[in-house]
């Protein structure tokens, strides 16, 4: 999402490498450190950043799972609590979307 022609929020959900936790994942997508976790590392979050590993949905085929990831930008305000409000409730949505596929290992 754009604010005044700038980026100021971006999602992402990505099949990535099975058997991993959202740390894993997050490697991917940040440099930075995020180093607040939650449910076992199943979620990962900072101030303006946080990355999440859908359940249930794999890709058998390719040995993959679905992780999702939500970043802020250009603010001033870092909220962690905030940003693990939002990448839980995304997960969820995700893992009820059409974007899960469900395949049986």
């Amino acid at each position: 999402m754009s604010v005044d022609g700038k980026l100021a929020v971006r999602t992402v959900q990505k099949w990535w490498q099975g058997g991993r936790d959202a740390a894993y994942f997050l490697r991917s997508q940040t440099l930075e450190r995020v180093e607040r976790t939650a449910d076992a590392g199943r979620y990962v979050y900072s101030d303006n950043q946080a990355f999440g590993k859908t359940q249930d949905c794999v890709d058998a085929k390719y040995k993959q799972e679905l992780y999702t990831g939500v970043q802020a930008y250009g603010s001033d305000r870092e909220d962690a609590d905030a940003m693990k409000r939002l990448i839980v409730p995304f997960t969820e949505t995700v893992e009820k979307s059409d974007a899960c596929d469900r395949l049986a290992p």
